[in-house]
């Protein structure tokens, strides 16, 4: 009897334990996703201000790659990591993911067609105002 109960409490806590290292991996790979999508901001503003084109399309790949990534990869997770009373946060999150998906198109296309950096730095300030509105509204307080 003292076994049963003793195994039954054993493997309880490698359950515990497994599920928990789960979570912390797609934590960990969610994080990763959002890095690449700062890491490409970073390439697009360092590519506005030093005026080189390559650094500019080279953000906009990477920042294209993360978004792609970032709400297939990581739907369920995100829903689970999200505040149960905003029930809109994941729609929410899909709709500016299409937004950042549609102004880093415009932006690749006036970078090759070498447009005038103010108007790539005014799609550029759209992009940074999606990224920084979804995270104001989504992230609890």
């Amino acid at each position: 009897m003292i076994k049963k109960i003793s195994l039954a409490l054993l493997i309880a806590c490698f359950s515990f334990d497994l599920s928990a290292v789960d979570i912390s991996a797609e934590k960990i790979k969610r994080k990763q996703d959002m890095h690449t999508l700062s890491s490409g901001l970073r390439l697009i503003q360092d590519g506005i201000i030093y005026g080189q084109k390559s650094i500019l399309l080279s953000g906009v790949d990477m920042l294209k790659k993360g978004e792609e990534t970032l709400l297939s990869a990581h739907g369920e997770d995100l829903k689970k990591y999200l505040p149960k009373d905003k029930a809109y946060a994941f729609k929410y999150a899909q709709a500016t993911g299409k937004r950042i998906a549609t102004y880093s198109n415009e932006l690749k296309e006036m970078v090759e067609k070498d447009a005038d950096y103010t108007d790539i730095t005014n799609t550029y300030s759209l992009i940074l105002n999606e990224c920084a509105g979804c995270h104001l509204r989504i992230r609890q307080k």
